[in-house]
């Protein structure tokens, strides 16, 4: 599958569900991005199994199985659908089901669940080809309910994820600016993108959203370290291979706080499929 290791520019618009490559390159180091990811609160999981029928969960874009951990443990059975395979892999040594495919490929040959979820994954997703297959694999009264979180960085970790960017990934499309101020608003152009797609599928309920709020405590030189990693690795052609020079630097943060416990702010939608 196309990646950005392959040395190929992603010269695609701005929907972020047709930037294949940058979606499929999140496993050249599916280890450090399975640590770097922080887990959702346990309100959202525990929101969205009440909201169902039923616990047979399909988990979207699953990545290295974060949110279907978290879903196995509050009792559902959980498929993973996601396209890298590398990514895939690490989920299935963590004791997740996967399939690899992109989820507009996807072949669900009949079977059928009682929620589709996405951990910050379905912006990758095309949003009405994407809400069309869910409803698919859901029978009425069932769950559709994508949900992303964002950091709420102290500025002075935002100027050091900055600066950091720049030194090894001046290309990269990631903004840190964008983390700044209300991180949740910031994301709410991507997430009405979601809510039309769902609402164009014409299969599903008007969607609903939730806000959530918690905390994490870090470090904010590891947190900067971790997301100019991921970042700068995923967002470069030709990052392939191991962390090399250009990597190595992007530990070197420079950032004044100790430990802290940092805010991440998270949203929601539900919506409920419809009767045909």
């Amino acid at each position: 599958m196309p990646t950005l290791s392959q040395g190929q520019p992603d010269k695609s618009g701005p929907e972020p569900h047709r930037h294949r490559q940058t979606a499929e390159s999140f496993g050249v180091d599916a280890e450090r991005y399975d640590r770097a990811r922080p887990p959702y609160p346990q309100a959202l999981v525990d929101r969205i199994v009440a909201a169902s029928p039923g616990r047979h969960v399909l988990d979207v874009g699953a990545g290295t199985g974060i949110e279907a951990r978290q879903f196995q443990a509050a009792g559902c059975t959980v498929l993973g659908v996601e396209p890298d395979v590398r990514m895939a892999d690490f989920a299935r040594r963590s004791r997740v089901e996967v399939e690899v495919t992109r989820f507009e490929d996807w072949q669900p040959a009949g079977r059928q669940f009682d929620a589709v979820i996405a951990g910050t994954a379905w912006h990758w997703v095309d949003p009405v080809a994407g809400a069309a297959k869910a409803a698919q694999v859901l029978r009425p009264g069932d769950r559709l309910a994508p949900f992303h979180h964002v950091p709420q960085l102290p500025d002075e970790v935002i100027d050091a994820l900055a600066e950091a960017l720049q030194r090894v990934a001046p290309d990269s499309p990631f903004n840190p600016g964008l983390l700044r101020g209300s991180t949740v608003d910031a994301y709410q152009p991507p997430f009405a993108k979601i809510t039309d797609g769902i609402r164009q599928a014409g299969s599903f309920s008007e969607p609903e959203q939730s806000r959530f709020a918690w905390e994490r405590t870090a470090s904010p030189r590891h947190s900067a370290a971790r997301t100019a990693r991921t970042w700068g690795r995923t967002a470069r052609p030709g990052a392939s291979g191991p962390p090399g020079p250009r990597m190595a630097a992007c530990g070197r943060v420079s950032v004044p706080r100790p430990c802290c416990a940092i805010p991440f702010r998270g949203a929601a939608a539900g919506s409920t499929r419809s009767r045909s």
